[in-house]
């Protein structure tokens, strides 16, 4: 209590004395020393002792902006983050050029709540040292939220490195939303992802930001998925959602999938059922003829053991030895193609449903059955001897046989022969993308749309990774689709070809005469032009991208 009140008792003696002073002081002195006054007070806590003061002092020398920030800060010691605020800002429109007071009087409106965006776009103007990482997301997120999209993600870019720490999943996704909204859906996908692996509450919009952009590529398997981790890290959200229909249309079309792999699994038990049936006949053939050749040996040598040879068994013995080396009807099989067979698409997934029937699935081989004379002297006969030898007449083609037989074709333009040549190599191997590709080719030529699609989506799904597959699926998607998918297909391919000059500028072309999006087309001409500044067509790009300025 004591020390209180001698402490009271210290302020009016120096105030006294100070107004003393002041008396004997002209007007500079006497600024000056009030200001100490107030700097001593506000040091030693009595905040509003130095607000007085000062405030007094604002009356006598308005828009001052020392005084005026001196208010501020002492506001701002006392808590008083508002009216902290307001004088710095005052001072500020009085100092424009001062760097530290902008940022203080930034940092003041930040801390009483007040918009203070354009002081942060000043900031980033004068003085970019000075802007941190988390300076930069507060400007990206203001510039966000006055549409300023390119801008925007500039800002974020900068207050982000995905290379030295994961980004907060709020930051990652906003990131990928403004990509989504500049239609770059490679970047807003591997954004969203960053955001959707989290548990944090903006893991959800990155999760229906995905869902978007895998329902505008028609990737229904993807965006299943993505509706699988919605259910599962958010119960309830997609039910909620506007979504909701999407999510019923997924479940009809992976019913329909369900469907579409029992049918063919029941194919395929048919088919093994029927080849089953075709080996155990051919064994049937074989043991038969085998049984024949005994019954032939057995006659003969009862004869030489004394016995009465049987006349019919004789007769048996000598058409068999003279019969030529050819087999009968039934015993030749021979393996043609049939081109009217019919291919359809088995699942999105790229697979392919092709129906063969059975005699289909191996080159044409015929088979013969030879015998050597009965020899003059019955003793030396032995079974061996006259067992059937069964042997191939025609030796099986070789893959690359079939390949050039098909290329030969090709140059005749003679392409049904072609494409059977084709089959017959992927009877042989069927896991060769090239030759898929191929196929594809051959059939695009013979006018066949959909089996050229079909045969193309083969063989980018065996190797994804090589663009010259894909554009040739695009060039048969051209044709086929129509052009809004055939957009939706450029826009996949570009995602996984970013780098590809020719997915590139048919996409360009497709934004410009399709989705008429001049802006997108200009900003992927641009692309073209940096990717390939020697590419023959880097006119025609540089035109477009000044048409469309």
């Amino acid at each position: 209590m004591f020390n209180a009140t001698l402490k009271r008792s210290f302020y009016i003696f120096l105030t006294a004395t100070l107004i003393g002073l002041m008396g004997c002081s002209n007007p500079e002195e006497k600024r000056a020393e009030q200001i100490g006054a107030a700097l001593q007070f506000s040091q030693d806590g009595a905040y509003e002792r130095a607000i007085e003061i000062l405030e007094a002092l604002a009356i006598d020398y308005p828009n001052d902006p020392q005084i005026l920030k001196l208010i501020g800060r002492t506001y701002s010691k006392d808590g008083d983050f508002t009216m902290a605020a307001f004088y710095l800002e005052q001072a500020q429109l009085q100092q424009p050029d001062d760097v530290e007071l902008l940022y203080e009087t930034y940092q003041a409106l930040e801390a009483a709540g007040q918009p203070n965006g354009a002081l942060l776009e000043k900031l980033s103007e004068v003085s970019v040292e000075t802007m941190t990482s988390q300076l930069w997301l507060r400007l990206g997120q203001y510039r966000a939220e006055n549409n300023r999209t390119e801008s925007a993600l500039e800002a974020y870019l900068k207050g982000v490195d995905p290379d030295k720490a994961t980004p907060a999943p709020e930051t990652a996704s906003a990131i990928g939303q403004l990509f989504a909204q500049l239609d770059n859906r490679a970047q807003a996908s591997y954004w969203f992802e960053i955001a959707a692996d989290s548990d944090d509450p903006s893991a959800q919009t990155a999760l229906f930001g995905l869902l978007e952009l895998q329902l505008q590529r028609e990737n229904w398997a993807a965006a299943e998925t993505t509706i699988q981790r919605l259910d599962t890290q958010f119960p309830g959200a997609v039910e909620a959602s506007r979504w909701k229909q999407a999510s019923d249309q997924i479940q009809q079309w992976r019913e329909a999938q369900n469907r579409i792999k029992a049918r063919l699994a029941a194919q395929e038990a048919e088919a093994s059922e029927a080849a089953a049936a075709e080996i155990a006949a051919a064994e049937a053939d074989e043991a038969q003829a085998a049984e024949a050749a005994e019954g032939t040996v057995a006659g003969v040598t009862d004869d030489a053991s004394g016995k009465a040879l049987d006349i019919a068994d004789l007769e048996a013995a000598e058409a068999l030895a003279e019969r030529p080396a050819q087999a009968t009807d039934e015993e030749e099989r021979t393996i043609t193609f049939d081109p009217d067979i019919s291919i359809t698409a088995a699942d999105p997934d790229l697979g392919v449903d092709v129906s063969f029937d059975e005699a289909d699935m191996a080159p044409e081989t015929t088979f013969s059955v030879e015998t050597e004379d009965a020899p003059d002297t019955v003793e030396s006969f032995q079974p061996e001897e006259l067992w059937p030898a069964i042997r191939p007449t025609e030796r099986t083609r070789t893959l690359e046989e079939l390949l050039d037989e098909a290329t030969v074709a090709e140059r005749n333009r003679d392409f049904k022969t072609a494409i059977r040549k084709y089959w017959a190599a992927i009877s042989v191997v069927n896991n060769r993308a090239d030759v898929w590709n191929l196929l594809s080719r051959a059939y695009l030529v013979d006018g066949q749309l959909e089996n050229a699609e079909i045969a193309a989506l083969e063989s980018v799904r065996l190797d994804p990774r090589e663009v010259a597959y894909t554009l040739d699926f695009l060039r048969v998607a051209q044709r086929s689709r129509p052009p809004e998918d055939f957009l939706a297909q450029l826009e996949t391919a570009y995602d996984r070809f970013p780098a590809s000059p020719e997915i590139t500028l048919s996409l360009a072309r497709a934004h410009e005469r399709i989705s008429q999006n001049n802006r997108v087309a200009r900003n992927l001409y641009l692309r073209f032009i940096d990717i390939a500044p020697n590419h023959p067509l880097r006119t025609e790009a540089e035109a477009a991208a000044a048409r469309l300025r």
